[in-house]
């Protein structure tokens, strides 16, 4: 770095202890200047002035190579002489909600469809997992944001806590009711997948922006199922863990990595069935207690977080959450609350050892409750689930990325395909939180390329996995979402067939994104164009808030609080300067915070001089050139003149993503 950097800084530092005050009263305007100096000007809709998608743009900085993993996929030379057995317009795999909705509409759309099957029978996390309560997606006007095949489906249980055979019955029910279109085949031990690269576009269909001919895509050219191979048009993935999608070599990032926490994701839970519950005691009990975010309906209900704080573990790594409570149409409950922290779910042993302990500890769940919850003084455990509810695993790289951003801001774009409004709900990741509201959006808009794998172009994966930072799919994750979001993908699928084009040509076109958007509308699909923030950039917290709630430091809470005015003591501001140079991927040899002994830490609220003081400490502590160590110390001093002031969490924000951003772009 040149030393007439630090000269300059040292010569502007000089004016403002003149003129005695601090940079965020006196220099706001070159404070910006400074701080956004590396800004990228991106579009926040990605369009160009035709309102066309430019072909490499992206919404929204992709994850360093460094957390983006990629299978090898398993070439086997012999598969590609096997003779096809069938051929289809679409193959859909997992009967999850998810694939139940993509199978129905493709078949309404009048494609020949292959859904495709592990278990015995649909429903997936619904029914095998017993996850019997819909977290929904409602409007600010209590309007439903999922329609389509979603809506019928929930038309038909009538109400939001449901019976899981029932629901299992009509899933079967409306996939029976396609079976001119549909191939139902359950009990799939293996699934290969044939893929391959460099598959040129079709250059007539795409902008006239685009250099079409250069472009080249992955796509699926078969499956191998259980030893017989079949082909499609296209392939869309509404398994949980995203399988296929990895199988055919698409990158992803797994759990908190794209915001550098190894090993970190939300927990998995057994869900527990218990008889013997006296329904109208507990309700009582809920209604006298009056606990503010409790509460009860005919069917469900969700409370005793005051109790289950109380629970010992007998075992390592598991918790248990206030209880979800869901009955059943013979009066027992499913339990939706033991969580099990720190499991690989995308390692079948580790995720058989997880549920087995979850199977042993729900026998201790099930004793505590009877002795401490009203209502279950006579309740015993009366079985458990299939399988885990896992929450996270993978998130594929798409060629579009929701964020937290993207929901503070509810900007509706032209590739919206489906919407959402349900909580940014962290759950459990370790056993230091209980779980973070990131934020509570109005109503948001997922856009088409967060379903499409980066550079393929017959291939959409339609699940949680789909395109989502960590945090945003706290919130994308549900079931309604994906539902919606399939239910698309399979009217892509159909304006594919029907016109002989990729979704990357689908993506890359307006015309063609109309098209879908008018498919998608036609099939009682839901899309407004409304936009509803809970933030916008003329707040002056704006660019801090987006910043600290997508990296997991800031939660704001069901009523989308920021406490900017809150004062932040020095031990939680070196954890903070740790945490958030960390998860903003500051090489490890520029931070160090291992030589700070906490207990040694004065208690006291944090202070200009002690931030500079400690950012210093902490960022130089590794660095062995004198030369970088002044430069930071400059630019220290610049931004941060001493005071005695006591930091608000707003301020001590601002100087922590500028001090970064400097960091970054000075390449230190």
């Amino acid at each position: 770095m040149k030393r007439t950097t630090a000269i300059i800084l040292i010569l502007v530092v000089m004016v403002i202890a003149l003129s005695g005050a601090l940079f965020y009263e006196v220099s706001k305007d070159d404070w910006n200047i400074i701080v956004n100096k590396s800004d990228n000007n991106i579009n926040s809709n990605n369009e160009n002035s035709s309102g066309e998608r430019k072909s490499g743009d992206k919404i929204t900085q992709i994850e360093p190579d460094s957390v983006i993993v990629q299978d090898e996929v398993m070439e086997n030379p012999v598969n590609d002489d096997i003779e096809v057995k069938e051929e289809y317009d679409v193959i859909v795999f997992s009967a999850e909600p998810e694939g139940i909705a993509a199978a129905i509409r493709a078949a309404r759309n009048k494609l020949k469809v292959l859904l495709v099957e592990e278990r015995d029978g649909p429903g997936g996390l619904m029914t095998y997992g017993m996850l019997n309560t819909i977290d929904m997606n409602l409007g600010t006007n209590g309007e439903l944001l999922n329609q389509g095949v979603f809506e019928e489906f929930y038309n038909e249980l009538g109400r939001t806590s449901f019976d899981v055979a029932e629901a299992k019955q009509i899933f079967q029910d409306m996939l029976n009711e396609e079976s001119d279109y549909i191939t139902q085949l359950y009990n799939v031990k293996n699934i290969e997948v044939g893929s391959s690269k460099g598959q040129i576009v079709n250059s007539e269909n795409l902008s006239e922006n685009n250099e079409s001919t250069k472009n080249t895509y992955d796509k699926i050219n078969y499956v191998i199922i259980d030893g017989e191979k079949y082909t499609a048009d296209n392939y869309i993935d509404c398994t949980q863990d995203a399988e296929i999608t990895a199988k055919a070599g698409a990158e992803y990032t797994v759990g908190w990595e794209d915001i550098n926490e190894k090993n970190r994701s939300m927990s998995a839970t057994l869900v527990i069935k218990m008889d013997g519950v006296d329904w109208d005691k507990m309700c009582k009990y809920i209604d006298d207690s009056k606990i503010e975010g409790t509460g009860h309906s005919e069917h469900g209900a969700w409370a005793f977080g005051e109790f289950t704080k109380q629970y010992v573990p007998v075992q390592t790594h598991m918790r248990l959450k206030a209880l979800n409570i869901g009955k059943q149409n013979d009066g027992s409950v499913l339990l939706n609350s033991l969580q099990i922290l720190n499991v690989n779910t995308l390692d079948k042993e580790q995720r058989e050892a997880a549920y087995q302990k979850c199977v042993k500890e729900a026998e201790n769940v099930a004793k505590f409750i009877a002795a401490n919850v009203p209502g279950f003084e006579n309740a015993y455990l009366s079985g458990v689930a299939d399988e885990l509810y896992v929450r996270e695993t993978r998130h594929i790289v798409g060629e579009e990325k929701l964020t937290v951003k993207d929901i503070l801001d509810s900007n509706y774009t032209s590739n919206a395909i489906a919407m959402g409004s349900y909580p940014l709900d962290v759950q459990t990741t370790s056993i230091y939180d209980w779980g973070y509201v990131i934020a509570n959006p109005n109503q948001y808009y997922i856009p088409f390329g967060c379903i499409i794998p980066k550079g393929f172009s017959n291939l959409l994966t339609a699940s949680r996995c789909a395109s989502y930072s960590s945090m945003a799919a706290g919130s994308a994750r549900v079931i309604p979402t994906g539902m919606s979001l399939a239910e698309a993908a399979a009217n892509a699928a159909a304006l594919s067939s029907r016109k002989g084009i990729d979704f990357q040509e689908i993506l890359n076109n307006h015309s063609f994104m109309q098209d879908l958007k008018q498919l998608i509308t036609l099939s009682d699909g839901y899309i407004d164009n409304e936009s509803k923030p809970i933030i916008t950039s003329k707040d002056k917290n704006y660019n801090f808030i987006v910043e600290m709630c997508e990296k997991g430091i800031l939660s704001l809470g069901y009523n989308n609080v920021f406490k900017a005015d809150e004062m932040i003591s020095e031990t939680d501001f070196i954890l903070l300067v740790k945490t958030y140079l960390k998860r903003s991927f500051i090489r490890e040899e520029l931070w160090n915070t291992d030589h700070i002994n906490l207990l040694d830490v004065p208690d006291k609220i944090i202070t200009p001089n002690r931030v500079k003081e400690i950012i210093y400490d902490i960022t130089t502590y590794n660095v062995k050139d004198d030369l970088v160590k002044q430069d930071i110390e400059d630019f220290l001093n610049f931004v941060v003149p001493a005071s005695s002031e006591e930091l608000t969490t707003a301020k001590v924000y601002e100087i922590l993503i500028g001090f970064t951003k400097y960091l970054i772009r000075e390449g230190v």
